[in-house]
């Protein structure tokens, strides 16, 4: 596997060697274990979905509702769909009435099958907060905003509070640290598709690296910072000099994990291949292709290692999958173009690996959900859309509360108490990325009392007296106790 230095310089474990020339180790003895993966006697997954540059997710999920659809029309202008293009969903476990747009029929199918949810005007949070506490800067805001470095950082971290070059781990991370971070074998229990990536470096957790399906590495246009540390400890690695140690901890810290996760890609990808690679027979191949397109490659592999997973590291009994379908939603331009092309892939797709996940009897163990760096803006710069905030989210899986539009969709008002500028039309979010991933670590088998772990911040969303932030109703079976 070719391992890409830009990639490595600029994603989670590259980060975690910050460029001040301060080190923070990790520091594995300082977290019990909560659980380890014996102590497990199902199988979940987490599948976490990144749509890098900035999904434009006002377009994705449209208020269908005569008098919201006519505000969307009207400030949307020429980046709308028409009602003739729009698919409208099952209202029947709505309150108000949405749709998809034309070229997305399988999100409307998976929707209103009840494998799907959205999640509305969901991002980075230190507090709620409304339009007034925003502009009177009376609450702290996250880092940054509408930077894509530090914003997919934060979806990432949940920190929103630092800088890409000063995040050290993700939260998936620091999840895989409580649970020891490895299966049965020693390998990791986290497998990304799309090289290194913040989201699942943890303490002690790291990725298991996956070949990539596509000449683009997900973090290659992302801030890179050298040092003189981090070059010498690369060029050695490169040059295959492992035994070398150095004076600098900033170095031998940086090349042993380097080449701990090379050697535990090897050895996994060696042992997946043994297994005959999970075999799935659903395909992923579009009708107007001959073969599948990368981001159906990754899911698809995805989906045949969460098959292999009885074989797999001794009998995985909870993984992390992370892919980035990184084909660029960063569409300042020719929005209803490349938002065509890019959505009628997601749709295909998501569907197929529902449909994987059914033929293998796995949907009720899988749970899949979106990121984005941030929403985009509802006004139009003549043709695209510009770096926004809050954005929408999707879930998918058998333990989802489908048929759902969870959280608070905004009302499509300028002027309205969620939205930070007028002038352009970006949503503060009304849910954290730390209500979002609470839900979803407890359903992983997280213990409450683990929560802070691996959402230092989660406090600041936790009601008073409680012991957890409240549920959204993101799975089913905690509504249903709920209710």
């Amino acid at each position: 596997m070719a391992v890409n230095r830009r990639s490595f310089l600029s994603s989670a474990v590259g980060a975690g060697i910050v460029s001040t020339g301060i080190f923070f180790p990790w520091q594995p003895w300082l977290r019990a274990a909560a659980k380890t993966q014996s102590d497990f006697d199902d199988y979940k997954a987490l599948v976490y979905v990144l749509f890098g540059g900035g999904m434009d997710s006002f377009n994705l999920l449209v208020p269908f509702d005569d008098n919201e659809y006519d505000r969307y029309a009207d400030i949307r202008s020429d980046l709308k769909y028409s009602r003739e293009e729009l698919l409208e969903l099952d209202s029947s476990e709505t309150d108000r009435r949405f749709s998809v747009p034309w070229m997305a029929p399988e999100l409307r199918e998976l929707f209103n099958d009840g494998d799907l949810a959205f999640l509305a005007n969901v991002g980075p949070l230190t507090r709620h907060m409304n339009r007034e506490q925003y502009l009177d800067n009376t609450l702290l805001k996250p880092l940054n905003l509408e930077s894509h470095s530090d914003q997919i950082a934060q979806w990432q971290s949940t920190d929103a509070l630092r800088p890409l070059s000063k995040q050290t781990v993700g939260w998936l991370g620091r999840v895989s640290d409580c649970f020891g971070s490895t299966l049965d074998n020693g390998l990791s229990m986290n497998v990304s598709m799309s090289g290194f990536n913040l989201v699942q470096t943890g303490e002690e957790a790291i990725p298991i690296l996956t070949p990539h399906t596509s000449g683009r590495d997900p973090f290659e246009e992302l801030n890179e910072d050298h040092n003189d540390a981090k070059k010498t400890a690369n060029e050695d690695f490169e040059f295959g000099r492992f035994d070398n140690s150095y004076d600098n901890l900033l170095q031998n810290e940086y090349l042993q994990r380097f080449k701990r996760s090379i050697e535990d890609t090897r050895k996994a990808n060696r042992d997946f291949r043994s297994l005959g690679g999970g075999s799935v027979n659903t395909s992923f191949v579009p009708s107007d292709r001959s073969n599948p397109t990368p981001f159906g490659n990754s899911m698809k592999r995805t989906a045949e290692f969460i098959n292999a997973h009885p074989d797999f590291g001794g009998g995985a009994r909870r993984q992390t999958f992370f892919v980035s379908y990184n084909a660029s939603w960063d569409h300042h331009e020719d929005l209803h173009t490349n938002f065509y092309r890019n959505m009628k892939d997601v749709s295909f797709v998501l569907k197929a690996f529902r449909d994987a996940l059914v033929e293998n009897d796995m949907l009720d163990n899988v749970v899949l959900f979106t990121a984005s760096d941030f929403g985009r803006t509802l006004t139009s710069n003549g043709g695209g859309s510009d770096h926004g905030w809050g954005g929408n989210a999707m879930i998918l899986g058998g333990p989802v509360n489908g048929k759902h539009v969870l959280g608070q969709y905004p009302e499509m008002d300028l002027e309205g108490d969620q939205v930070s500028n007028a002038t352009r039309g970006n949503f503060i979010p009304t849910t954290s990325l730390e209500e979002y991933y609470a839900e979803l670590s407890l359903w992983f088998g997280l213990d409450e009392e683990n929560l802070r772990d691996a959402l230092p911040n989660v406090d600041a969303f936790i009601p008073e007296g409680a012991t957890k932030p409240e549920s959204l109703g993101i799975i089913e079976s905690e509504t249903e106790t709920e209710s």
